[in-house]
């Protein structure tokens, strides 16, 4: 396996060589000077000027002070020439003085800058000519064994440079992609609380950004599995008790009590209720938001559940109105939706007294978004304690009331409304009316295109 580091490692050490390279060729070819030839070519042509003036002033005694000052000062062998004669006690090095009849035959300066540093200035004053030949004498800092005068050795400092740069530079980038590698291993074993922004802390770039959303990830990824965990071990207690009154049920049918019979199929239907509900709930997980949806008439859906409502509370004395606009559309699956708005005004009729009445209001809401259709149901019940008004909408939640085993039921309904809601853009609420009752809310997104 290819390493991302080994990679960029080698990308940017290679980039960063081409680029010295380059830049070595291209001042070959121009003839470019480095800084320091420049600086000492100067500095020859000042110390050259100054000998010559002291010499003129105070002759051989000052020239040679000053020669002297010159190699403590500045670790530079120098003598003055007029013409071909010495004015100073010391010699012409003998590596000069190749360079020194070059100057005198070219009638110029020339300098040479190879493993020691040679300058042979010529300077015309008051009709003679001066030649001041110098000779650099290196500083020896990187041992004796070391010389940064050979090619060798400024090639493997420039490469040894570039690499700690490069390197540090691949390991920044790099060291985020390894983290994130890190935790998708511990997330794959099963350790849902990996997490690898910490290893990031203190960088704001786009690698740390994308450790965020991975972790944004893994911790829905943790609450789906944790919410799963709860629903599977609410649904076996809520099997529990009807299954164990249907063997009993069914050890009295034996016995010849036929009475029993009724509770068993009482039973069955609350199972069944209860399997249709959680079936309905997968249905929802499995929609998909970007699922092939339809142009849904509320009024005629809404009347639609007012009727079939309306007849199940005629034996109570219990009525459910609609009231509100009516011709308004709503984009989403009809049987969902049919669904989320009926387990509504069901658990408003349930929980509403003998001769109640069930209001179920349709109208427009304002949104910043988009506009949405508010549809509202309100009760003549008891209401919820204000600390339940949440907790109503999760699975299987039901309030601990006397009369709790006569209104039946998993506490799925109102869980199933908000998963629909939820998945079409809306949402749903439930306040306690001031007099009495519940005012459950339901706001819907309103179709773009309705259907004609």
């Amino acid at each position: 396996m290819r390493s991302i580091f080994v990679r960029v490692f080698l990308t940017f050490w290679f980039a960063s060589a081409l680029m010295i390279v380059s830049m070595a060729v291209i001042s070959s070819l121009t003839n470019a000077h480095p800084l320091a030839h420049r600086w000492l070519a100067r500095s020859l042509n000042l110390y050259a000027k100054t000998a010559i003036d002291l010499y003129e002033q105070g002759g051989e005694t000052q020239l040679q002070e000053y020669l002297a000052a010159i190699q403590d000062n500045s670790r530079i062998t120098a003598t003055l020439l007029n013409g071909s004669s010495n004015l100073s006690t010391n010699p012409v090095p003998s590596e000069a003085l190749a360079l020194l009849r070059q100057a005198q035959s070219e009638q110029h300066s020339v300098y040479a800058f190879q493993s020691q540093w040679l300058g042979v200035v010529r300077q015309a004053h008051d009709g003679k000519t001066y030649f001041f030949v110098a000779q650099v004498n290196p500083a020896r800092t990187y041992g004796s064994l070391i010389d940064p005068r050979k090619f060798l050795f400024r090639v493997a400092m420039v490469l040894l440079i570039s690499a700690t740069l490069c390197g540090l530079l691949a390991r920044s980038i790099t060291r985020p992609i390894r983290s994130l590698q890190r935790t998708a291993t511990e997330l794959a074993k099963g350790d849902l609380s990996a997490r690898a922004s910490p290893a990031l802390a203190g960088r704001n770039d786009e690698l740390a950004s994308l450790a965020h959303e991975f972790d944004r990830m893994a911790e829905r990824v943790q609450l789906l599995l944790d919410q799963q965990k709860l629903l599977l071990r609410d649904i076996s207690h809520e099997l529990r008790s009807p299954l164990a009154r249907l063997n009993v049920s069914a050890e009295l049918v034996q016995r010849g009590d036929t009475a029993s019979a009724a509770r068993m199929q009482a039973d069955i239907r609350s199972l069944e209720k209860m399997i249709s509900d959680l079936l309905t709930l997968a249905r929802i997980d499995a929609s998909d938001k970007h699922s092939r949806k339809e142009a849904v008439h509320i009024g005629r859906l809404v009347q639609q559940i007012v009727k079939d409502a309306s007849f199940e509370g005629v034996t109570e004395g219990k009525s459910v109105v609609q009231t509100g606009v009516f011709d308004r559309h709503v984009t989403a699956d009809p049987g969902l939706l049919h669904s989320c708005i009926e387990n509504v005004v069901r658990n408003a009729l349930k929980h509403t007294p003998a001769r109640g009445v069930v209001e179920v209001n349709i109208a427009d809401a304002s949104s910043h978004d988009a506009p949405m259709i508010a549809v509202t149901t309100t009760d003549e019940g008891k209401g919820v304690p204000e600390h339940a008004l949440e907790q109503i909408f999760d699975p299987f939640f039901r309030l601990a009331s006397s009369d709790s085993h006569r209104q039946g039921g998993a506490g799925l309904g109102l869980s199933i409304s908000r998963r629909i809601a939820t998945l079409y853009g809306g949402e749903i609420t439930a306040h306690n009316l001031d007099h009495s009752g519940l005012e459950v809310r339901l706001r819907l997104p309103t179709a773009r295109h309705k259907s004609l």
